[in-house]
């Protein structure tokens, strides 16, 4: 599954998991900096999987993501737990910096 973070609407995403997310694609960027959130909730079952270092632009191409020493965050799986996750790019969404806001809220 492919789920669209459309940044002409929102810098804000909330998603409520009911199954596994393949990827991100981002739309509608600014071609200067910018950032996004994106909350994550693992419904009442859990165990659905994130690509949270997937993302592509509006064309489909793969936009890199860099987080800090270079190690990509497990989505929890547990049911109705909630991660954070933020993105800075400074180029328009040709790269996008990963920050873990938190992880295994509850």
């Amino acid at each position: 599954n492919i789920t669209t973070v459309d940044l002409s609407k929102a810098q804000t995403f909330t998603l409520t998991l009911f199954d596994t997310i393949d990827s991100f694609k981002v739309i509608n960027a600014p071609s200067e900096a910018t950032s996004f959130t994106i909350k994550l909730t693992q419904n009442g079952t859990g165990g659905y999987s994130v690509g949270i270092d997937t993302f592509k632009d509006s064309g489909d191409n793969a936009i890199d993501v860099y987080w800090p020493t270079g190690v990509v965050p497990i989505v929890t799986t547990t049911a109705d737990k909630i991660d954070i996750y933020s993105f800075q790019t400074f180029d328009g969404c040709s790269s996008l910096f990963g920050i873990v806001g938190g992880q295994n809220f509850s």
